[in-house]
């Protein structure tokens, strides 16, 4: 009997690795996209590297995808991925100028720009919005369903890409400020860099506003988050439901606050508050650096100064638990 598979809250990083495995491991499956994508007869050979979110002075390529044919000649093909997102300024040129730049540096002799997304994506005119090709989710689905040698596997990847292509009809989906999500997409790709301990999850597409950045990192506990208030300047230690027990809180921690450290409510939590320079998430990330790593040093303070003081925190919490 077939298992009944719901995927709730698909996002590009899911197709992303979906296509990322494919790639990787079939062959059928490499010699399929690029008949889709470039046309019938062209042969790219067998593909020798696959890679995800490659970064480059240009920006960001969601998938790498090297080929090389029997000849010794090497091609790239970069992908550019979809579920509902507006694409950002100037982003499919960017593709291309990094396939230039592969090129001109003797990395590959062709490149070629795809764009794979929902039918929906491309409306009725047809376009590839500036990329050389594009692929339809929908052409991938046929091929998953027909590739009966997943056996079980394939009703797992069917139906998430069935998800994907449902998304933009399925519940509230924000209007994306291109400016916003840029920001956030370049603070995070900063934070994986400067402060993978506090383990930030993959922005996707952020509204007008969006200027609270969560850290949950796996050594916190439930209930206890860090949250990077951009436009306020400040960084919290955020501990749920303690928001009118500030006085608890002052008694069980304040005598192990750093100089820095202030205690205030923030909605229905109590905050560790450190001060930290305000950013502008309208503004170019490349002139606010130096604040944004001062943001990511506060948030790494306070997730170690928590850590280092854990223990007190869940004696207190233990003592106030009805017994």
């Amino acid at each position: 009997m077939s298992t009944r598979i719901v995927i709730a809250g698909v996002s590009e990083r899911d197709v992303d690795l979906l296509l990322l495995e494919e790639f990787q491991s079939s062959t059928s499956f490499q010699e399929w996209f690029v008949s889709q994508a470039l046309g019938p007869s062209v042969s790219l050979g067998h593909c020798v590297a696959a890679q995800r979110s490659v970064t480059q002075s240009t920006g960001e390529s969601d998938l790498e995808i090297v080929f090389i044919d029997a000849q010794g000649t090497q091609t790239r093909m970069l992908i550019e991925n979809k579920v509902n997102a507006g694409l950002q300024p100037f982003q499919a040129e960017r593709y291309h100028l990094r396939g230039e730049a592969y090129v001109s540096r003797g990395e590959c002799s062709a490149y070629y720009t795809v764009i794979v997304a929902p039918a929906r994506y491309f409306g009725e005119s047809g376009t590839t919005k500036g990329f050389d090709w594009r692929v339809t989710y929908e052409q991938i689905l046929q091929w998953f369903i027909q590739a009966e040698f997943l056996g079980e596997r394939r009703q797992y990847k069917t139906a998430l890409l069935k998800s994907a292509i449902d998304k933009g009809t399925l519940g509230y989906q924000p209007e994306e400020d291109a400016p916003t999500t840029e920001f956030w997409r370049a603070y995070w790709l900063l934070s994986r860099e400067h402060a993978p301990e506090l383990e930030m999850k993959e922005p996707t597409i952020k509204p007008s506003g969006s200027t609270f950045i969560y850290f949950r990192p796996p050594a916190l506990p439930r209930g206890i988050e860090i949250c990077h208030k951009l436009t306020r300047g400040c960084v919290d230690l955020q501990l749920s439901g303690m928001g009118h027990r500030l006085n608890e809180v002052h008694t069980v921690l304040a005598h192990r606050f750093t100089a820095d450290m202030q205690l205030s409510q923030a909605a229905k939590s109590a905050a560790i508050r450190l001060t930290v320079p305000v950013l502008d998430t309208n503004g170019l990330v490349e002139t606010q650096i130096q604040e944004i790593r001062a943001g990511l040093d506060a948030a790494r303070h306070l997730l170690q100064w928590f850590l280092e003081h854990q223990n007190a925190w869940s004696i207190y919490k233990d003592s106030s638990q009805p017994h």
